[in-house]
């Protein structure tokens, strides 16, 4: 048998990947007997939670509580707000420890919000940082189930525009688990109808697209599968010139990866021989003349 202080190290290391817990079955595994996991208890060095899982110290970052709920209750996914915010998916709280867990279960866990389903699918879940984690598109489906319509709206926007999620994928996940009264389904389904065919557009994009029309420009292709790329677009393009138009929002375009992704997207267009256009809100708000003189110049390049 391990020494006493050898015996205590181990499951502090243990914890330490479990967000400072432990359960029962893994304290028996190290050596520890019942004897010694009680003597533990009544010391207050460790303390119960649930049926049968002990923390060993305090979950102070929710990322820690989650970690320590995956391990102690059973068949646990990380879901609803604490997914959207794995998946960076904006729109919803941040800092919140959400995990599902099967309906017919009765667990909770300090610190941590404990959701019930029954429909939760193998291929609803997957991993992301070492955690179990629900889909984008299943975590969409559940926040419809928790938020009002137009939070939903907002973050299924955000989702979209960002690419983390089709509409194609939401709707497979809504067949599989829309039954009759569920929470969320109707208006959800509704909120994907009017995004088929198109990923909505950002403030941004409206304004400029507007901006073009007002100006009696001629409309650009907007969402154009980019030639050499099929899988991605372009937010507007006109491809007789050939030139393409970003609209550089900073909520999506400040991020380090953001910014690289949009400079190796110039370098392309360059490559394949096409004009690329950014223009800032500050542009399009505030210098609008500007922006109208540069898409005149460009367009002059060619004509329809």
């Amino acid at each position: 048998m391990m020494p006493i202080m050898e015996l205590d190290r181990a499951a502090a290391d243990l914890a330490l990947n479990q967000g400072g817990t432990l359960n029962r079955k893994q304290a028996l595994d190290l050596g520890m007997t019942p004897r010694m996991i009680q003597r533990r208890l009544s010391s207050g060095r460790w303390s119960r939670i649930g049926r049968a899982g002990y923390r060993l110290f305090d979950l102070q970052d929710p990322r820690e509580r989650l970690r320590a709920a995956l391990a102690n209750l059973p068949d646990a996914v990380v879901s609803h707000e604490s997914a959207a915010e794995l998946h960076e998916v904006e729109g919803t709280m941040i800092g919140l420890a959400v995990v599902t867990v099967h309906t017919q279960t009765t667990h909770s866990f300090p610190g941590v919000i404990v959701r019930r389903s029954l429909d939760l699918a193998p291929n609803h879940r997957t991993k992301l940082d070492g955690l179990a984690v629900t889909t984008p598109a299943r975590t969409i489906v559940d926040l419809a189930a928790v938020l009002d319509p137009r939070r939903t709206a907002s973050v299924l926007d955000n989702a979209l525009l960002h690419g983390r999620v089709s509409t194609a994928q939401i709707h497979e996940v809504v067949e599989q688990v829309g039954r009759r009264g569920k929470p969320g389904i109707k208006g959800l389904r509704a909120l994907l109808e009017e995004r088929d065919g198109a990923i909505p557009g950002s403030p941004l994009e409206r304004k400029g697209r507007e901006l073009i029309r007002r100006e009696g420009l001629p409309a650009p292709i907007s969402e154009y599968r980019i030639p050499w790329d099929p899988g991605r677009r372009f937010d507007d393009a006109y491809p007789f010139v050939p030139a393409a138009l970003e609209w550089d929002s900073r909520a999506y375009h400040t991020r380090l990866g953001d910014f690289e992704r949009d400079r190796a997207r110039d370098r392309e267009c360059a490559i394949h021989g096409w004009v690329m256009l950014r223009f800032t809100w500050d542009d399009v708000t505030v210098r609008p003349g500007l922006v109208v003189q540069q898409l005149r110049a460009v367009l002059r390049r060619s004509s329809p």
